[in-house]
């Protein structure tokens, strides 16, 4: 019943391999990069549960659904490479002086405006979807959208927390510079 049931072909078994990468890096990140505030917050808690449900949801939905086609495969293989390079770019730009944890409520306490920061003032999160966008891209299936949408919605909601942040803390200044001339997560000629 599981042969009939699941799809492992060569896109399939690449597809999953590439995505359980960036999950695994992503949750590299979460654990060992990322400063956490003392205790939690229902932000952090969201983010752990429902990344790590959608993830295996995701992660079923390839062998389930299988690839589309060809182009969806290698389109989605390419998503998650970009996504890979991006994520571990801007985690060489911060390795120093690592980032707090989305919805933290500490106060920034510097800018950064080197690496992937120089186009896009989130590149942790546009990372973060072109993950997530690699499924339904390859699957072709409108069931597969949820996932994104669902983490995109909480990325847009954790930048705007932090942006907010930035805008009142003493980088407010050299915030809105930086913000009026680099996209949120996209460069800003792309927009």
């Amino acid at each position: 019943m599981m042969a009939e049931l699941f799809t492992f072909d060569i896109w399939t078994v690449s597809l999953l391999i590439a995505f359980a990468t960036c999950l695994l890096s992503f949750n590299w990140g979460m654990y060992r990069f990322f400063t956490k505030p003392s205790g939690s917050n229902s932000g952090i808690d969201t983010i752990k549960l429902l990344g790590t449900a959608l993830g295996f949801i995701s992660l079923s939905g390839i062998p389930l659904f299988g690839i589309a086609s060809v182009l969806g495969g290698l389109t989605a293989l390419l998503l998650c490479a970009a996504s890979l390079a991006l994520f571990w770019w801007a985690i060489r730009a911060n390795r120093t002086r690592p980032l707090s944890f989305a919805f933290s409520e500490d106060e920034p306490s510097h800018l950064v405006s080197t690496g992937p920061y120089r186009w896009i003032r989130h590149p942790f999160y546009s990372a973060y979807l072109l993950a997530w966008l690699a499924v339904p891209v390859a699957t072709l299936q409108p069931l597969m959208l949820m996932p994104l949408l669902a983490m995109g919605a909480i990325y847009v909601s954790a930048a705007r927390v932090e942006e907010g942040k930035f805008e009142t803390s003493v980088l407010a200044a050299a915030y809105a510079r930086y913000r009026d001339a680099t996209g949120a997560f996209l460069p800003r000629r792309w927009h």
